[in-house]
């Protein structure tokens, strides 16, 4: 293996979705654009300087694949980066659960806004909620059904988790929506 790295979670990102099939950084871009996104994004600009690292330690393989005009490379998780994603799964080891949400830090600091905004927040973010899970129900879970069906069974798992908390947190702020709108002054 190459000179030692401390990997982070973008790392294996980029390690899980070699070992998935993606082969491009547009691939694995593209790949968590329909999967991660909902609880790990990742960007262009994170994807090719993360895969030059992995590369350097010797935890990725790189070869040229040039398609018509464009320079291309396509990628390959090696044994060694593969023992690398598979001790990071087997770890207990993880940081702080994070919920980071720009919606409910709006919510957060809602008390600065007027009754009938506090309700249209809410209103916004229960909606939101709803969209997101149809589009998981939708787009997301199919896709992954099919990955499940040649034998791949977690980014299913993990599409049910997403839709079901966003069925969650719209059924929570219906409540709160309901609770605002019988504290509005009657007009």
């Amino acid at each position: 293996m190459g000179r030692a790295l401390k990997l982070k979670p973008p790392s294996y990102l980029m390690l899980g979705m070699l070992r998935l099939g993606a082969r491009s950084g547009y691939a694995i871009k593209k790949a968590a654009d329909v999967s991660t996104r909902f609880f790990w994004p990742t960007s262009l600009a994170q994807v090719y300087p993360e895969l030059a690292r992995l590369e350097r330690a010797g935890l990725v393989t790189r070869r040229e694949d040039p398609h018509g005009a464009r320079a291309r490379s396509a990628y390959e998780i090696t044994a060694d980066g593969d023992a690398a994603l598979l001790a990071w799964l087997r770890s207990t080891r993880e940081e702080p659960l994070q919920f980071r949400d720009e919606g409910v830090l709006r919510l957060f600091f809602a008390d600065a806004l007027p009754g009938e905004d506090q309700l249209t927040l809410v209103r916004r973010l229960r909606e939101r909620a709803l969209s997101a899970e149809a589009q998981m129900r939708r787009e997301i879970i199919p896709l992954a059904e099919v990955l499940e069906q040649a034998g791949t069974r977690y980014p299913a798992v993990v599409a049910s988790l997403g839709a079901d908390a966003y069925a969650h947190a719209e059924k929570w702020l219906a409540r709160l929506e309901a609770r605002l709108d019988e504290e509005r002054p009657a007009r």
